[in-house]
């Protein structure tokens, strides 16, 4: 935050991003171009990337999660046809159309 011209919406841009509103939205109500609510967005992953996080441990739940693949832009899907909200999937679990997600966290 330090060095922005805007220190005083970093709070509501950080409450935006956990809310998982679009860019386009966050620079909207905030005043901001697309481009700085960009930045901004890799400021906050970097400064994530970079925290410390204890290990887990004592006792750990873990479970996964699949997400049907998303080729949102990549022009390489030329082939198929786009998926829409709440897309469909043809199959269970592990396919060649979704993503498993490994998700752990420590009960305490």
């Amino acid at each position: 935050m330090s060095g922005t011209h805007y220190p005083q919406k970093w709070g509501k841009y950080i409450q935006f991003i956990v809310e998982g509103t679009t860019l386009t939205k966050i620079s909207k109500s905030l005043k901001i171009s697309l481009s700085t609510a960009f930045y901004w967005r890799h400021n906050v992953l970097n400064s994530l990337r970079s925290m410390e996080i204890a290990p887990l441990s004592g006792i750990i739940e873990s479970d996964e999660t699949f997400f049907l693949e998303s080729f949102k832009g990549k022009n390489q899907c030329k082939g198929r046809k786009p998926n829409k909200r709440g897309g469909v999937y043809n199959f269970r679990g592990i396919s060649h159309e979704q993503v498993c997600i490994l998700v752990a966290m420590g009960r305490d």
